[in-house]
């Protein structure tokens, strides 16, 4: 059977193939940066939907071999484009690539654009126009070695874009990396959750999704899928009452944040409102040496600033363990995202484990860390 691909952050692949089958996706083995499923359009709208690990759900369209640039051009002329694409739409793609005989990626994307409209136009007499900010339709092109792949990309917008960040903020962790360190944190419906550095609110939120059970994509509005000829509109909408009969009500007083910066309160605060979660998260200015929580938390995830001054982001990091030691009880538990080990031992606590993964293009570790025995 032919399988679709669903993209992750690196890391997250076996999270990711646990969380499938907890959606009811069967047949999910894992793959690099990803995994495969069977391609069912019932399993793209649960993916898309449910999921809040998956970056993008591919939909291959020809698999092909890809002896040059010529052969790639064939490969993407042959499709047909009409089911997906026409001359009223714009594209854009995606593109890795890694081929002797093609020079980049953006080469490769160059030369599969050329296929697609000359099909196109051969068809309807003119050529759609291509939109890498906001296109219609999102493409995928593949090719490793001699092996290509060219698919639809479901999604459209890559699935961390949850639909309610209506402001944007410095250093925003994408949606789906804070939903795979809450994973990875074990946070449950009846953990304490804090974090001193809540910034535009991101921990905050998935962790509130999580606890509620609300769909990652409940607040999306558009989707790659809606374009495509395989779109069953009834099955959408009967995937989509499944899994939004699952939600419950978020109890007060157990997720609340602070951060010492203005503007960053007030976005995160506007996108509390967003979810609907403004009453039962509290979140207040303060410094991390002047914050005082109102109820002690079990857990704090956070992404303290730093820079290149390290003297300054040592005494945030040592800041924080101070917090975490007058704020909570021995058995706290604390996941803190840093480039190094040299800044999370200023915190003074203990380093029990650590998660890698990449932000922003940046190697971070998720370090567990707690309270030293006397």
């Amino acid at each position: 059977m032919t399988e679709l691909f669903i993209t992750c952050p690196e890391q997250c692949e076996e999270l990711l193939v646990k969380e499938l089958q907890n959606l009811k996706v069967k047949a999910v083995r894992s793959s690099f940066r990803g995994v495969f499923a069977p391609q069912t359009i019932e399993n793209v709208y649960r993916i898309n939907y449910g999921s809040r690990l998956a970056t993008r759900v591919l939909w291959p369209l020809k698999h092909f071999n890809c002896k040059d640039k010529d052969s790639l051009y064939r490969a993407s002329k042959e499709i047909p484009w009409l089911n997906y694409l026409d001359e009223t739409k714009t594209f854009a793609i995606d593109s890795n690539v890694s081929h002797p005989n093609i020079r980049n990626s953006l080469y490769g994307a160059q030369v599969m654009k050329d296929g697609v409209c000359d099909r196109i136009r051969e068809e309807k007499g003119a050529r759609p126009s291509v939109d890498v900010k906001n296109p219609d339709v999102q493409l995928n092109l593949f090719i490793h070695n001699n092996r290509g792949i060219i698919s639809l990309d479901t999604s459209g917008a890559p699935l961390y874009k949850r639909g309610w960040r209506t402001l944007s903020s410095v250093a925003s962790i994408q949606e789906n990396l804070a939903a795979a360190l809450l994973m990875e944190a074990r946070y449950k419906s009846d953990t304490i959750l804090c974090d001193p550095f809540c910034g535009s609110g991101t921990f905050l939120i998935e962790a509130a999704l999580l606890a509620t059970k609300t769909p990652a994509g409940y607040f999306r509005k558009s989707w790659g899928f809606l374009l495509m000829s395989e779109h069953e509109p009834l099955l959408w909408e009967e995937i989509k009452e499944e899994l939004n009969a699952e939600r419950i009500p978020l109890q007060p007083g157990k997720i609340f944040g602070a951060d010492q910066d203005r503007e960053a309160i007030q976005i995160c605060q506007t996108h509390l409102q967003n979810v609907g979660f403004a009453k039962e998260i509290e979140v207040v200015q303060a410094s991390i040496a002047r914050y005082r929580p109102r109820t002690p938390p079990t857990l704090v995830v956070t992404n303290p600033p730093f820079g290149k001054r390290l003297e300054t982001s040592k005494e945030i990091y040592r800041q924080l363990g101070e917090f975490v030691k007058r704020s909570s009880p021995t058995k706290v538990r604390a996941w803190v995202l840093a480039p190094d080990e040299e800044l999370v031992s200023a915190t003074g606590l203990t380093i029990l484990s650590s998660f890698p993964f990449y932000h922003g293009g940046l190697s971070i570790e998720a370090y567990t860390l707690g309270i030293p025995r006397t």
